[in-house]
C-alpha cells in the first residue's frame, strides 16, 4: 500500500510543479505494463497445465538469461520456485530428462519476443478441462 501512495504522491508532485510530466511519463507507465504483460504471457503460452514441470516456457537465450537473472528457466522456476537464481541451471541439469518426457516448451527467442519464435505449442495434445467447469454446484442445504 505505501508503494501506491508514494507513486500516487509522485504524479501529484509533478502534475503540481509541471502538468506536461504527467503526460510525458504516463505513456512510458502504460507501454512498459503492456511489455511487461506480453513478456508473461510467452513465459506460459504453450505451458501444460495439466504437468507441475512443465508449467512454465524456457528460453535458454544465454544473454537474456545472463542480463535477466537466468528468468528464461521459467519452466524450472514453475517446478521449484524455491531455488535461487544462480542454481537454475544445475537444476535444470537434473530434472532435463523429466522435462522432456512432460514436453515442457522452450522457445529460441527471449519471452518479450516469443511472438517470434516459429515453433507454436502443439494443438494435438488433448485438452482437459477443469472438472469444475462442468459441474452444477451443489445446492447448500
Amino acid at each position: 500500500m505505501a508503494e501506491l501512495a508514494l507513486f500516487v504522491t509522485t504524479f501529484v508532485v509533478l502534475g503540481i510543479l509541471n502538468w506536461r510530466y504527467i503526460c510525458f511519463l504516463l505513456p512510458f507507465y502504460y507501454f512498459g505494463h503492456c511489455l511487461s504483460y506480453l513478456n508473461g504471457y510467452y513465459r506460459h503460452y504453450g505451458g501444460n497445465p495439466d504437468e507441475p514441470i512443465a508449467w512454465g516456457v524456457s528460453s535458454y537465450d544465454k544473454l537474456y538469461n545472463w542480463t535477466w537473472f537466468y528468468n528464461g528457466y521459467h519452466a524450472e522456476h514453475h517446478f521449484r520456485p524455491k531455488v535461487h537464481w544462480t542454481r537454475i541451471q544445475a537444476l535444470r541439469d537434473q530434472i532435463l530428462d523429466r522435462q522432456r518426457a512432460a514436453g515442457v516448451r522452450v522457445i529460441n527467442v527471449p519471452h518479450a519476443l516469443g511472438f517470434l519464435d516459429g515453433g507454436r505449442p502443439s494443438e494435438d495434445r488433448p485438452r482437459e478441462h477443469n472438472r469444475l467447469e462442468f459441474e452444477p454446484a451443489s445446492p447448500r442445504s
